[in-house]
């Protein structure tokens, strides 16, 4: 049973992201925006025109191509942007000649364009995707450009200048075509960020050919647009007047739901005569606006003709510039709706009757806007997505022979009906310059359960497709309309996988995109590699992207949304788990009255299959206990455990992710508390000590005895991790009161905590030198109790090594490590890394003496005082506590580069801490 997984890095979607720093990249030619000084509004990346054409400074020098060759062929990128007759925007790259005055091209806010090949790496971390980036600095003023430096990875790719075909790179590089490299990011230089048009030189990765040299349309218009060449302004010579010879057309996007502005919809316009990405401009919905006007768009350079205007979410699913690749202003956008076109007087929020492929054609003039394409998100009352996954990511996955299966639990009162299943395919033949081959899989099928295995009946489906061509990188939709009958049946979407043994792997083989990197979401455990013969197992690494749609037999019979964050914790007599409740909201996406949930049940996977109800608790408790030591027992070995929902209706929502115990637990459990009796006594010195974080929501306690003078020193490293769904431990020292006295997140590097603190005397009277009880806490950061906001992750691998020793007073000589607590137990601190990106991790702790409990605010405002996110806003008990801000505010918008403050109060406490946001 192997499952294999492929970093999308042969000329791939993984290996050319081009991750920006400050340049953050969104979609369509979307302009660079961030939010301007105020905090009011937004700006816009332009050079000014005393700026023009754009001086850059470029040393060539690199270690695969001559440099002369080099800087003729950065000459040739740039000239693709001066030859856009519409545009007067110019670029000007010069060589770099040392003693003319000129600085040596570096990343530096210097005054000077830089343009230079890194070979040693400095400025890419290893492993990475990243081929080249820009990084401008932008006046928050009015937008106008400052510097914008260029940095190529000399180290990890290798630079091809032959056409049509690609030069074989040496062994430990990628190939790629280094003029449609600097082409993308001399766009980016001129102020434009990615598209979503397909073949555009802006989209974000690079293709694997020579074809991303030239631009096309869309790219065209994106640099008209910022520098628009015009008669009132005086032409140039041979250009044409932008807006005089193109129209333009505008709108506005709202929510079906509740009329709100959708943010971030990606507008397409498609030539009604030719249909081709060739032929297609897109905008989207608040660039300007943002949420706070009507989802307001226009799409500028369009030539005359009769256009249909599509809305697309930048989900992953539907278009090439997924949310993974937004930035900036442009973070946490609107993609909860489906994609449709504008259907004129018919326009409508209801997806039943306002079909969406169904389109009133758009006529666009020369010089002319045409407004008035308002759109109204669809929304299907009744029918329901089950999706458990995250933001898929630039890695694949496949097997060599056999099948990979996605299980889904519909919780839905029978009968109802299965319209489609979707997923994402993937192939590398166009990335590599090939005939984009279809991704051909042997047969998809949709199957029951076996209850005599526990995996799918696969030689019994209720439908299949053999064989099943699907997209060499896009979504497949397979209508299925097949309806249920049985209540809690349980189904699998099973995909057959050719032999990797052929010629030509993998280039003209299937894959399927998942979601591995940062499992966001958690892990949800419904995916499971299963051989020829029909034997397998759950995957426990990755959620395979895979959804179901459903349309219930009536609106008023779908679920709440599923419950969130499910996590546990062993402790002498029980395991505890937590989760957060779910809001007051359909599956389908509408309201529900307030305090919908009825109440909560945790549930098991049985060997069978089957999900088995094993606890329950009431509405807004976001808790179960489940003792391991009564009758019945809790059972042994490994168990997937999941929350689900029930509302007031009696309706049981989808399950939560997953948490898993009796797996890989280390031999020190149980020791989930800081007690004497709870904790694990440590043999001092501990060195290397094997342990886990294991389960999801795990937190390991151990005791040592130190006396006043004497400093504890402990350290975690997390074990062989590869940068995927890492651990991110943090630790934390308490007295025998519970109170934290000091703690850690990062100082042992690469995530890992480590402490060294000197015991203080005992408080009061006292001047005993006896030894006294101190626990240490490791945890991880985003998957505990200590961070409720965060979901418990199910770590692979899940080991660490712990390291404790306490050295007397006499022979201690070490410095402090980590942050200490002060004398009235309070503590805050950002816990780095500072700059952030993309988020800050705060840590505070809250003492046992003043009170149980305490009411915490802790917010984040900018240099002016504004506030611009409210973290936390409630009641919590003593103890350590985490928050995370992402970099966005509280309308969800990514707030741009810069100083701001996180402040908390909480009792007679209030401090503040200092955060850099650098994207």
């Amino acid at each position: 049973m192997k499952s294999n997984r492929i970093r999308i890095a042969l000329a791939a979607l993984g290996a050319f992201v081009l991750v920006l720093a400050q340049v953050g990249p969104a979609s369509a030619f979307i302009r660079i925006t961030r939010l301007n000084a105020a905090g009011t509004g937004v700006v816009q990346a332009h050079w000014l025109d005393s700026e023009i054409p754009v001086l850059t400074v470029v040393d060539p020098t690199n270690g695969d191509v001559p440099s002369a060759t080099a800087f003729s062929i950065i000459q040739a990128s740039a000239q693709s942007w001066n030859d856009v007759n519409t545009s007067y925007g110019l670029l000007n790259p010069v060589q770099f000649t040392p003693g003319s005055g000129q600085l040596q091209p570096a990343l530096a806010f210097d005054g000077q364009n830089s343009i230079f090949f890194d070979t040693a790496g400095v400025n890419f971390p290893p492993g990475t995707s990243i081929i080249e980036f820009v990084r401008s600095f932008i006046d928050a003023n009015d937008g106008h450009t400052l510097d914008a430096d260029m940095v190529a990875n000399d180290r990890d790719f290798f630079w091809s200048t032959t056409s049509p075909n690609l030069t074989p790179p040496p062994p430990g590089q990628i190939s790629v075509d280094l003029q449609s490299v600097v082409t993308h990011e001399y766009g980016h230089v001129l102020g434009l960020d990615h598209t979503s048009v397909a073949n555009c030189t802006m989209i974000p990765f690079i293709i694997g050919d020579t074809s991303q040299r030239s631009l096309e349309l869309d790219d065209r218009a994106g640099e008209s647009t910022i520098y628009p060449e015009s008669a009132a302004r005086g032409l140039s010579p041979g250009a044409v007047d932008f807006a005089a010879t193109t129209g333009t057309v505008s709108g506005t996007v709202v929510s079906g739901f509740d009329a709100s502005a959708i943010f971030g919809a990606h507008v397409e316009a498609h030539l009604i005569s030719d249909d081709s990405p060739a032929n297609e401009i897109s905008a989207i919905s608040g660039e300007l606006t943002l949420r706070n006007g009507q989802g307001d768009f226009t799409i500028h350079g369009l030539p005359p003709g009769d256009y249909a205007i599509a809305i697309v979410p930048l989900d992953g699913l539907h278009t090439i510039a997924s949310d993974a690749n937004i930035g900036g202003v442009f973070n946490g956008l609107d993609i909860n709706f489906e994609p449709e076109f504008w259907n004129g007087a018919n326009e409508g929020g209801n997806g039943f009757t306002d079909h969406a492929n169904d389109f009133t054609p758009v006529t666009v003039s020369a010089g002319a806007n045409s407004g008035g394409v308002n759109f109204i998100t669809n929304t299907f009352p009744g029918q329901v997505d089950i999706a458990q996954f995250g933001q898929f990511e630039n890695i694949v996955t496949f097997r060599n022979t056999g099948y990979l299966a996605h299980r889904f639990d519909p919780p839905f009162a029978p009968p109802y009906n299965i319209t489609k299943v979707s997923f994402p395919s993937f192939t590398f033949n166009a990335q590599l310059g090939l005939p984009p081959l279809p991704a051909t899989f042997p047969s998809v099928s949709l199957c029951e359960l076996n209850p005599a295995t526990g995996l799918p009946n696969i030689g019994a489906p209720l439908f299949r497709i053999a064989p099943f061509v699907g997209s060499p990188n896009g979504n497949n939709e397979i209508p299925v309309n097949l309806t249920i009958n049985d209540p809690d049946k349980v189904l699998f979407w099973v995909i057959q996988f050719p032999s990797a043994a052929i010629p030509g792997f993998p280039a003209n083989f299937p894959f399927l995109r998942m979601d591995f990197s940062q499992l966001e979401r958690g892990l949800f455990a419904n995916d499971y590699s299963i051989s020829l013969a029909g034997t397998g197992g759950t995957l426990i690494d990755r959620n395979i992207a895979v959804s179901m749609t459903c349309v219930l037999s009536s609106p008023d019979q779908t679920p709440i949304v599923p419950i969130a964050n499910l996590g546990a914790n062993r402790t002498s007599t029980k395991f505890d788990f937590s989760f957060s409740n779910p809001p007051n909201v359909r599956l389908d996406g509408f309201a529900l009255p307030p305090n919908s949930l009825d109440h909560a049940n945790l549930v098991h996977r049985l060997p069978s299959g089957v999900l088995e109800t094993f606890a329950s608790a009431g509405a807004g408790s976001g808790k179960f206990s489940a003792r391991t030591d009564t009758v019945p027992a809790f059972p042994g070995g490994a168990q997937f455990w999941f929350a689900q929902a029930v509302d007031k209706a009696g309706h049981k929502s989808l399950t939560s992710n997953t948490t898993l115990t009796g797996f890989n637990e280390d031999a020190d459990e149980p020791d989930g508390k800081a007690t004497a009796t709870e904790a694990k006594t440590l043999t001092l010195p501990a060195v290397n000590r094997p342990e886990t974080y294991s389960p999801a929501g795990d937190q390991d306690n151990y005791l040592v005895n130190a006396s006043p003078g004497d400093v504890i020193q402990a350290s975690a490293v997390a074990t062989g991790q590869d940068g995927n769904n890492n651990m991110d431990l943090v630790m934390f020292i308490l007295d025998s009161n519970g109170d934290v006295l000091a703690f850690d997140d990062d100082s042992n590097g690469n995530l890992n905590p480590k402490i060294s603190f000197t015991v203080p005397p005992p408080g009061g009277n006292s001047h005993s030198h006896a030894a006294r009880k101190f626990f240490i806490l490791v945890t991880d950061f985003s998957g505990s109790a200590l961070n409720p906001a965060g979901v418990p992750q199910v770590r692979v691998p899940q080991g660490y090594n712990l390291n404790a020793k306490v050295i007397p007073a006499a022979a201690s000589l070490a410095g402090r490590i980590g942050t200490l607590v002060g004398g009235d137990g309070f503590a805050f601190q950002n816990s780095g890394p500072n700059p952030a990106n993309p988020q800050a991790k705060l840590v505070y702790t809250l003492p046992h003496g003043e009170n149980a409990a305490y009411g915490v605010k802790l917010s984040i405002y900018d240099v002016n005082g504004r506030l611009v996110r409210k973290l936390v806003d409630a009641q919590q008990v003593a103890g350590p506590h985490v928050a995370v801000w992402n970099g966005t505010d509280d309308l969800g918008r990514g707030v741009a580069s810069g100083h701001y403050y996180a402040r908390i109060d909480a009792g007679s406490f209030s401090e503040k801490v200092g955060i850099t946001i650098l994207k």
